[in-house]
């Protein structure tokens, strides 16, 4: 991914991701004021959002750009620890065509 996305994009899909999520039954933290709790950070970063359906965890990235990789690497990292969590990084684009990376109805 090159360039940066405008942060009203981002945004616009970290919201339809994180309701998406809530309507096949996750708890849900997303980094969207007003609708959510924040997630808490995860080896430094905070992701964009944490979700939690009995023991599953779920970690979204929406991505931004090429700054990302740090942050996506360290959040990576939990996976590769704990067989109960799944990093999803996604793209402002495939949240708009409804891929659901990770997210599907189970």
């Amino acid at each position: 991914m090159e360039g940066s996305v405008p942060r009203v994009e981002h945004d616009e899909a970290v919201r339809m991701y994180a309701l998406h999520l809530l309507s096949i039954g996750y708890e849900v933290h997303a980094r969207i004021d007003g609708w959510f709790q924040a997630p808490d950070y995860i080896y430094g970063y905070r992701p964009d959002i944490v979700a939690r359906r009995g023991n599953e965890w779920l970690v979204v990235e929406i991505m931004k750009g090429d700054t990302d990789w740090p942050k996506i690497s360290a959040l990576e990292r939990i996976e590769r620890e704990r067989a109960d969590y799944k990093v999803v990084i996604a793209s402002p684009q495939d949240v708009k065509m409804r891929r659901w990376a990770g997210a599907n109805d189970r």
